[in-house]
C-alpha cells in the first residue's frame, strides 16, 4: 500500500514533501494519495488494534483463537468507524495518541512527533505554549473518558457515539477500580522489561571485558552478534507481549465493568498442539543462530563505520554566539565546522539583510518585518541573545561572505514570505560579484524557489529543505535534500545517493538525535551544538564491534 502511494504520489516525476505539498493537493493525484492514505491507517488499526481486541475477547470468553477469523471479523468492525461519528477515533488513534500518549497506537504514526524547529517556537512563544499546552490536556482527558470507546464498538456492536458516551459512563463510575489492576499491570511490566534491560547489560558488559583472544576473532563475533541480534529479537516480543497484556487488561475490565466479574481463564478446549509451538520456538532459534553465524562472519573492521559526517553550524555559529551574527560564523570556522547554515531576508529597499524570524521582536524587541524596514534601519538594530545577554549587529549577506570565503560552506537558507525568484537573481549577482559560487549552498524551505534556482544557474549548488513526505523525495530538482531528523531514515538516505545527490539532516542538538544521525549514512547534520556534536562524532568513531553491532541491528524486528 505505501509503495502504491509513493507511485502515484511521484508520478509527476518527483516527489511529494512538505516543500512542494500545496501544489500537489491541486492535481488529481491529491485525493488520490489521501485516499489510499487512509486506506493503509485503516489497515494498521484493523491488524493492530481491532484484530487484537477481538482475540482478547475469544481469550477470555475460552473460545480457541482463531487468527483468520480474527481478521475478518477485524474488517467487518471497520465498516462502522467509516462514519462521522467514527472519523473522530480514527484521527485519534493516528494523530492523538502518539502526542498525548493516552489510548491505543499503531506502529505506522507511534513515531508521529511535532517536529522541533515547531516545537522551538511553541516553547518560547507564552501564547503558543499556553495553546499547546492545553490542546495536550483536551487530548488527554478525551482519551481517558474514551480509553472503553473501541471496546465497546467491537464487542457489543455499538455505533462509535454510542460507544464514546458508554466510555464516558464506564469511566465515571469505575475509575477508582480501575487503577488497581492498571497499576498492578504496569508494575510487572516495569519489572519485567527492567529484567530483560539488566540480563542485557550483564551480556554486554560481560562480552566488553573479553577480548578477541578469549574466544578467537571469529567465536567474539559470533558471540556479540547472538547476543545483539537475540536480544533484539526478544525485545521485540517483548513488547508485543506488554502490548497485548495492556490490551488483555482492558477487554476483561470492560466485561467486568458491563456484565459483572468473570473468570479469568475459563477452560478452554484441550486442542493447543504444544509439540507444533515447540517446534516452531526452536526453528526460530536455529534461524536466530544460523542469522548470527552469518552476521558474525562478514563482520569487519569497517563494519557499521560510516567515515566522518559533516558538521554545519545552525544559525551561523549555533549556540556558540548570538544567533545568525558575524561573530558565529567565526566561532564555526575555529571548531573546524564544514559550514555555517543562515537565514537571508530582503528588506523594503532591495538589501539582503541575515535574520530568522518573521520579524525583529525576539532578538531586537522591534517587532517589524524586514520587508517593513530599510537597511540603514535594520542597521539601527542590535541582537541581543535570549540566552547569555551578548549583543551583535545584524550582518548583511554582503557580510556573511566575506567572512565564509575560502574557509568553509555557507548554507544559505532563502527565508520568509520574500524568498521569491527575485531574491534568487539577486544572490546569484551578489555572490559571483563577491567570488563566492563554489563556497555558497541555497537552500529553502519553497521547492519552487529551489527549482528556480537550480534550472536557471545549474553551477550553484541548492538543497531543500523537507519535514515531511512520501515518494521518491531524491528526484526533486535539487543537489541536496536536507531533512528533519525524524525523517532521515536509512532507506531514505541511500535512496537519495543512489540518485547522486547528498542527504544532510536538520535540526540535531540532542545527543540521542546526534548520536543516530552520525552514524548514519548521511554526508552531514545540521546542529546548534557543534561541541557535543564532535564530541558525540569522537565517541562514534572509537566504538567496538559489540556497540556497532548494537547500533546496526538493535531495531531489526521492529
Amino acid at each position: 500500500m505505501d509503495q502504491l502511494i509513493s507511485a502515484v504520489a511521484g508520478s509527476s516525476g518527483s516527489a511529494v514533501t512538505t516543500a512542494n505539498i500545496s501544489d500537489f493537493l491541486f492535481t488529481w493525484r491529491g485525493p488520490v494519495v489521501l485516499s489510499l492514505g487512509f486506506a493503509l491507517v485503516d489497515v494498521f488499526i484493523i491488524f493492530e488494534i481491532f484484530v487484537s481486541i477481538h482475540m482478547c475477547n475469544d481469550i477470555l470468553d475460552g473460545k480457541r483463537v482463531r487468527l483468520f477469523n480474527s481478521i475478518r471479523r477485524g474488517f467487518q468492525s471497520m465498516r462502522k468507524f467509516l462514519c462521522p461519528g467514527g472519523l473522530p477515533v480514527l484521527i485519534y488513534v493516528f494523530l492523538a495518541v502518539p502526542l498525548c500518549g493516552i489510548g491505543f497506537s499503531i506502529s505506522l504514526s507511534r513515531d508521529f512527533y511535532i517536529p522541533h524547529f515547531i516545537m522551538s517556537v511553541i516553547e518560547t512563544t507564552p501564547l503558543y505554549y499556553l495553546l499547546y499546552s492545553l490542546l495536550m490536556l483536551a487530548l488527554f482527558v478525551c482519551g481517558i473518558r474514551g480509553v472503553f470507546s473501541i471496546h465497546a464498538v467491537l464487542i457489543d456492536g455499538m455505533t462509535p457515539s454510542e460507544g464514546r458516551k458508554a466510555s464516558a459512563i464506564i469511566m465515571k463510575q469505575h475509575w477508582k477500580q480501575l487503577l488497581r489492576p492498571m497499576l498492578m499491570t504496569a508494575v510487572f511490566l516495569v519489572l519485567l522489561n527492567m529484567g530483560f534491560k539488566a540480563f542485557l547489560t550483564f551480556l554486554y558488559n560481560s562480552l566488553e571485558s573479553h577480548s578477541t583472544m578469549d574466544f578467537g576473532l571469529a567465536g567474539y563475533r559470533f558471540l556479540c552478534a547472538v547476543v545483539v541480534i537475540g536480544g533484539s529479537f526478544l525485545g521485540s516480543m517483548l513488547a508485543v507481549f506488554s502490548g497485548y497484556c495492556l490490551k488483555l487488561l482492558f477487554t476483561r475490565c470492560y466485561i467486568d465493568y458491563t456484565r459483572g466479574a468473570k473468570t479469568l481463564w475459563p477452560e478452554r478446549p484441550k486442542h493447543l498442539r504444544y509439540w507444533g509451538k515447540l517446534a516452531f520456538l526452536l526453528c526460530t532459534f536455529a534461524a536466530l543462530l544460523l542469522f548470527s553465524a552469518a552476521v558474525g562472519a562478514g563482520l569487519t573492521s569497517s563494519f557499521g563505520r560510516t567515515g566522518s559526517v559533516k558538521i554545519v553550524a545552525h544559525r551561523a555559529g549555533g549556540v556558540m554566539a548570538p544567533e545568525n551574527s558575524l561573530e558565529g560564523l567565526e566561532c564555526a570556522i575555529k571548531h573546524g565546522c564544514y559550514g555555517s547554515e543562515t537565514d537571508t531576508q530582503r528588506t523594503s529597499d532591495g538589501a539582503y539583510i541575515i535574520n530568522h524570524d518573521d520579524s525583529f521582536l525576539r532578538l531586537t524587541g522591534v517587532d517589524k518585518e524586514s520587508r517593513e524596514m530599510t537597511l540603514e534601519e535594520v542597521r539601527g538594530l542590535t541582537i541581543t541573545d535570549p540566552s547569555t545577554g551578548r549583543q551583535a549587529p545584524i550582518p548583511t549577506a554582503e557580510e556573511m561572505l566575506d567572512v565564509i570565503k575560502g574557509r568553509e560552506k555557507l548554507f544559505l537558507e532563502l527565508k520568509g514570505i520574500t524568498a521569491d525568484r527575485k531574491m534568487v537573481d539577486d544572490l546569484v549577482q551578489i555572490i559571483r560579484e563577491k567570488d563566492c559560487v563554489d563556497d555558497v549552498i541555497l537552500i529553502s524551505l519553497k521547492y519552487s524557489v529551489i527549482d528556480y534556482a537550480k534550472t536557471h544557474y545549474p553551477e550553484f549548488e541548492t538543497g531543500v529543505l523537507i519535514f515531511g513526505g512520501i515518494g521518491d523525495v531524491s528526484r526533486l530538482n535539487c543537489d541536496m535534500i536536507i531533512m528533519e531528523e525524524e525523517m532521515a531514515s536509512d532507506s531514505r538516505i541511500r535512496q537519495i545517493h543512489a540518485n547522486g545527490k547528498r542527504a544532510f539532516v536538520w535540526t540535531v542538538n540532542t545527543e540521542a538525535g546526534l548520536y543516530r544521525a552520525l552514524r548514519s549514512e548521511c554526508d552531514g547534520i545540521i546542529t546548534d551544538q557543534v561541541e557535543l556534536a564532535q564530541r558525540v562524532q569522537a565517541k562514534i568513531e572509537s566504538r567496538s564491534d559489540l556497540q556497532c553491532l548494537r547500533d546496526q541491528f538493535w531495531n531489526i524486528w521492529d
